[in-house]
């Protein structure tokens, strides 16, 4: 499972690096011929019945349309045409994620993660990834809270026989053993190396347990070792039946094709695919967004490095946020002495600091300070620190000048998005998903030179308010008498 990239806007402003495709020129074979992109001088094909046109637009400027399909069946699909070069890529998101589990069937999400990679009806084992390598392509998957998303890069002629692949295993998974069996130990065996064996980890799966207890996101992504021990072929069975459906997945398609030609070969395989996706078995509690204000969860692990964080809680998931947010911690770091994570570093307060929104998640979008510190450094000095720049953050004015630096820089990471066709489809799939508008991004300069200092202030003073907080942290042995060992299932 690799970590799962997000788009330039997302968590703390990190501009992560997307799954950079081979540079090397694909096969010609009997994969199958695939139209080039759109041009004025080619005839637009007509749709299958059961295909909608409901959206096109780009979200990058100098770049063409995307477009999004919805399909009778509640499939969404986005095509960027995309022709500077012949490498393709195929994602598919569900909405299913951890969130859709429930106390006692935790970690069957990221089990399907493994189990997508085996067999399906009537073909032998492996041939998802013999077919896959025979192509010159390569995949891989990852597992979150939200979503669970599926991705390939391959040759462009091999769109006919990709799209077989996914709809083999999106339609006909066949969750038997030894294969469910072997994936279990493979599950559990990455449980223990990725998280009973690292002890910032383990502890950070300890105050999950407190501070989301009654949530979806009480457990971790993996599950609990107990739950996937005792996971059974029915409650696996089910758990595909009830989420991978047609209603419940976004696929985007990026390369040298026809968005036409390609609405209508999804629409062959994926078309007479039929389910409805089952509502979320676990709700938020009602006090959810205030029950933990003023409260302190902490671990103690034998950490070489603590981490902290202060944590304002809030239900606010629109895309103004997150860019709200990005304007102020450029606000934040618009400073002559360098940014507030060189301050620190330099005053020797903390080794580590971010500031951000948690928009990977559709309902609980906390706002977030993050401190990282050598056991030997005072979590109370680089918190004072941290609220005296935030403070003087707030009397700097947004001016003109300031605001052309933000969409400067907002201009040279979409440039550099742009570059990868790749990244750009992952851009779409994301703001479609957690937005609901596919298109949602090309809106951050509008919502940037809309800003004026009190605005900006009135966000910052709301979002960022002491009195509604609360913190947590994984700290050195001896630091903590909070938090205790958490022993149950």
């Amino acid at each position: 499972m690799r970590v799962f990239t997000v788009p330039w806007f997302a968590t703390a402003l990190v501009f992560l690096s997307p799954l950079v495709a081979r540079g090397q020129t694909p096969p010609r074979g009997p994969q199958g011929v695939v139209a080039s992109a759109p041009s004025s001088g080619k005839q637009s094909l007509s749709l299958p019945q059961g295909v909608k046109l409901v959206a096109e637009g780009s979200s990058f400027e100098g770049t063409g349309k995307a477009y999004k399909y919805l399909f009778e069946n509640g499939l969404k699909l986005i095509v960027l045409p995309d022709d500077r070069n012949p490498v393709a890529s195929l994602r598919i998101t569900l909405d299913a994620g951890s969130n859709r589990e429930s106390p006692g069937r935790t970690g069957l999400a990221h089990f399907f993660e493994h189990m997508m990679f085996r067999k399906t009806r009537g073909r032998e084992e492996g041939h998802y990834d013999r077919t896959l390598a025979g192509v010159g392509g390569n995949g891989n998957a990852s597992t979150s809270t939200d979503y669970v998303t599926y991705e390939a890069t391959f040759p462009g002629p091999a769109l006919d026989t990709m799209l077989d692949l996914e709809s083999q295993r999106f339609r006909e998974l066949d969750v038997q053993d030894p294969f469910f069996t072997t994936e279990k130990g493979a599950v559990l065996s990455e449980r223990k190396l990725r998280y009973e064996n690292d002890p910032a980890a383990r502890g950070a799966e300890i105050l999950r347990r407190s501070m989301e207890k009654g949530s979806p996101y009480e457990w971790l992504t993996i599950g609990t070792k107990q739950d996937i021990e005792g996971m059974s072929l029915d409650a696996a069975r089910q758990f595909y039946a009830d989420y991978y459906t047609p209603d419940n997945t976004i696929m985007s398609i990026g390369g040298p094709f026809r968005p036409e030609l390609v609405a209508r070969k999804v629409h062959e395989r994926f078309g007479s695919w039929q389910g409805k996706a089952k509502a979320s078995p676990t709700k938020f509690p009602a006090n959810y967004a205030t029950r933990n204000i003023g409260e302190e969860f902490f671990c103690a692990e034998a950490v070489f490095e603590k981490r902290r964080s202060l944590v304002f809680p809030s239900t606010d998931a629109s895309f103004e946020s997150s860019m709200m947010t990005f304007a102020f911690t450029q606000l934040l770091n618009d400073h002559p002495d360098g940014t507030l994570q060189h301050r620190l570093s330099r005053e020797k307060l903390a080794t580590g600091f971010s500031m951000y929104k948690t928009n990977w998640q559709k309902i609980h979008q906390p706002f977030v300070v993050s401190f990282r510190l050598t056991p030997s450094q005072n979590a109370q000095t680089a918190e004072r620190f941290f609220w005296k720049a935030f403070d003087e953050a707030l009397k700097r004015p947004v001016d003109a000048g300031f605001k052309a630096l933000l969409l400067k820089q907002i201009a040279v990471e979409e440039a550099d998005q742009a570059m990868k066709m790749t990244s750009m489809l992952e851009a779409y799939e994301w703001n479609e998903h957690f937005y609901g508008d596919f298109l949602i991004s090309s809106k951050s300069r509008g919502i940037i030179e809309s800003v004026d200092s009190e605005k900006l202030r009135t966000f910052a003073r709301a979002a960022f308010d002491r009195k509604k907080m609360f913190r947590h942290g994984v700290v050195s042995d001896g630091e903590a008498t909070l938090c205790k060992r958490w022993s149950g299932p």
